[in-house]
């Protein structure tokens, strides 16, 4: 019995996905029943030739009968999806064959393919042998189905499911060895199907879930419009849009974190009607195969979604030891990556330019004052509200922050008890606070906050040690009145920057003036953690630097490079590769001090091992000398707490000539007297002083 495309009581187009997809089932129903007539006509004919098979299937009657319904089919087909076309009626699969550029001849493969997929839709159509030799969907299967009469040869099918046919090349389906078939078997007995993905888009299902997304990606159906953004220039986000328009284009938008890179990537996009495909590079696998494996069907989504790829994490690749396999697999997959694509990154990213596409640079500066002031206004919550005397622009002035702070700041605010406490008044202590506790954790391990409680009247040092102190105060104190509007900024373009170099033994005060200094000025100082800095990969540790100095420039912020030597060391002759990087990160630090216009301080044992280059960028050279008798004998006695209890037989001036301690050692050994006095039941003895003093004199490699 010919099974027929019942077409009575059907509108000219079509109204849904579903009605779309009958006719596609029926007209795979009628290729399967063409095929069971083949099979019919030759059961009988042991051989025969090439030409009399062709004859004979032309002539016969049976098949021309089938031949003429598939031609109806096909035009009912395209006549209702035109038609719905132009009411606007969006067929998945439609959209399919658009966003991949697929032929007449790949979408019939593909619809065929769903159809058999979707095995329920063949129920009222095929016998259950019918069904049985469709769901064995091989190459060979859909050559026979499609290719056995004059409207595609086999050649022509076999084709389509070959590497850089777009079937196969953009993951719409896959090919597979069946049960018992070797992992390379002939094209032929590949078995066939459609992409799990895929076919649940074709059925509807329009948002990709976890299987698609993993843990690396995320999808933005809606980014936010430019109209909802705060931006300085707006520009930028039309020139971004402009330029994603072309596919064999990579966009860098460059920034610092939080400045809102991929909010104007999601604005350009929201302009064009695209989603955004947010892949974080630093999640992916390090084995090439997954990583490939990864990567693929994000490419396939956008693609689905017409969307725009978005690659952050990019200042992660790089020709590092121990990346370079995963780096070359990763640059491949960038160049074959055939959608809008855009990297987000701190600074151009150099291998971009292996990736045989056009590279675009797009910057989004820090946003201005007006921009901060604007962001804090909006985000914060409608229940708090300024309390006297709290200026959004004097903490604009003090403490530069990106687009996300403020916006992470004004929700922290929101959750703060105390503040519903106050009636939901923000004071500026409140902001400051917040700021400075976001501050310190995107530094993270990277530097560690340094805070004190002493006083200037509790500073034993010799005057020609102050008075350079005191200078440097005055500098930070006026700089701004003498660059700014005395016009020393036109004759000193660079290098306004403060800093200093404190040299001198251990524990001579170097850190605690600075953490007076910073106190005085007003300043939060981070000690910068060298361990966790430098990195034995080639470009992380001016990453991690080029982090510090950025989060330094916009905060309130004072450096301190402790044991400075270690990082800022002499250049040598290159005799390797490790000569050549070290003396690159050395070179790098240099810009980086004279860019940066805050306070930098740092402290050594060893002068110099300092580099010579960085020497002469210091502007204050202040060397700590150990303390004489007289020194130690005031810093033993006022080190000692009011509240401390000494027994009658303690003198510190015998332990001030006996034992040449710095501050630093004489604080140790006063503790560590007054540990053993808690364990003994009472006061700080001599004794106790001596032992504690003895400790840390052998520490310092000297015999008492």
């Amino acid at each position: 019995m010919t099974r027929t495309v019942d077409a009575t009581d059907r509108g000219p187009g079509y109204d849904s996905s579903s009605e779309h997809l009958a006719d596609w089932a029926a007209l795979t129903a009628l290729y399967i029943e063409r095929l069971t007539a083949v099979r019919r006509a030759l059961s009988q004919r042991v051989q025969v030739s090439a030409a009399d098979r062709r004859a004979l299937l032309r002539n016969h009657p049976e098949l021309a009968a089938l031949d003429q319904q598939l031609a109806r089919a096909r035009a009912d087909i395209a006549a209702r999806t035109a038609y719905a076309r132009r009411l606007g009626v969006e067929l998945p699969l439609e959209l399919v064959r658009d966003r991949f550029g697929l032929s007449p001849l790949d979408l019939e493969l593909l619809a065929i393919l769903v159809t058999i997929e979707r095995g329920a839709a063949l129920n009222p159509y095929l016998s259950a042998s019918d069904k049985s030799e469709a769901a064995q969907s091989d190459v060979a299967f859909l050559v026979a189905l499609t290719a056995d009469g004059v409207e595609h040869t086999p050649e022509a099918v076999r084709l389509r499911f070959t590497g850089d046919a777009p079937l196969v090349d953009g993951g719409l389906i896959e090919l597979a060895s069946g049960p018992g078939w070797v992992p390379e078997a002939p094209l032929a007995y590949k078995r066939l199907r459609v992409a799990e993905r895929v076919l649940d888009f074709i059925e509807g299902l329009r948002a990709p879930g976890d299987a698609v997304l993993g843990t690396v990606a995320r999808f933005v159906a809606t980014p936010l419009a430019a109209a909802e953004l705060i931006v300085p220039d707006r520009t930028v986000i039309d020139e971004v849009a402009r330029a994603l328009v072309r596919t064999d284009h990579v966009l860098e938008v460059i920034g610092a974190p939080g400045v809102g890179r991929k909010a104007v990537i999601g604005a350009a996009a929201r302009a064009l009607g695209s989603p955004l495909i947010v892949v974080d590079l630093r999640e992916l696998p390090v084995d090439a195969r997954v990583l490939a494996d990864t990567l693929r069907p994000l490419v396939r989504e956008t693609r689905l979604q017409q969307g725009v790829l978005v690659l952050e994490g990019a200042d992660h690749y790089g020709d590092a030891e121990g990346q370079g396999f995963i780096f070359a697999h990763l640059i491949a997959q960038v160049r074959a990556a055939t959608v809008p694509l855009a990297v987000v990154c701190e600074r151009s990213v150099e291998w971009l330019g292996r990736c045989g596409r056009v590279i675009l640079r797009f910057v989004v500066p820090f946003p201005n004052a007006e921009t901060q002031r604007k962001l804090w206004i909006r985000h914060l919550p409608a229940t708090l509200r300024l309390g006297p005397g709290t200026d959004l622009e004097t903490i604009v002035k003090r403490y530069s922050a990106s687009c996300a702070a403020i916006a992470d700041a004004a929700v922290e605010l929101g959750r703060l008890d105390y503040v519903h406490q106050r009636g939901g008044v923000v004071t500026e202590e409140h902001v400051v606070g917040v700021i400075r506790s976001r501050l310190a954790h995107r530094l993270g391990a990277l530097a560690t906050v340094v805070r004190t409680t002493l006083e200037w009247p509790d500073v034993i040092l010799p005057d020609e040690i102050l008075g350079p102190v005191f200078e440097f105060l005055n500098y930070a104190a006026h700089r701004m009145q003498v660059f700014k509007q005395w016009g020393f900024d036109r004759k000193l373009p660079y290098g306004r920057g403060l800093s200093a170099l404190f040299a001198g033994p251990p524990g001579t005060g170097k850190t605690m003036i600075c953490s007076l200094l910073a106190k005085e000025l007003g300043l939060e100082l981070y000690r910068i953690d060298l361990s966790q800095v430098v990195n034995k990969y080639i470009g992380e540790t001016e990453k991690n630097l080029g982090r510090v100095f950025d989060e330094a420039a916009r905060g309130q912020v004072m450096l301190l490079f402790d044991e400075a030597d270690s990082l800022f060391a002499k250049r040598t002759e290159v005799r390797s590769s490790n000569d050549r990087y070290a003396n690159l990160e050395v070179n790098y630090l240099l810009q980086r001090l004279e860019a940066h216009e805050g306070v930098v301080v740092m402290t050594t044992n060893s002068e110099n091992a300092l580099d010579p280059a960085m020497r002469r960028r210091i502007r204050f050279r202040l060397r700590f000398p150990a303390p004489d008798e007289a020194q130690r004998t005031r810093l033993w006695q006022g080190m000692v707490p009011k509240e401390a209890q000494l027994a009658a037989d303690v003198d510190l001036s015998v332990l001030a000539k006996r034992f040449p301690l710095a501050g630093g050692n004489i604080m140790n050994a006063l503790v560590r007297a007054a540990t053993a006095a808690a364990a003994d039941g009472g006061p700080i003895r001599q004794q106790h002083l001596v032992r504690a003093a003895e400790f840390e004199y052998a520490e310092m490699g000297f015999l008492a």
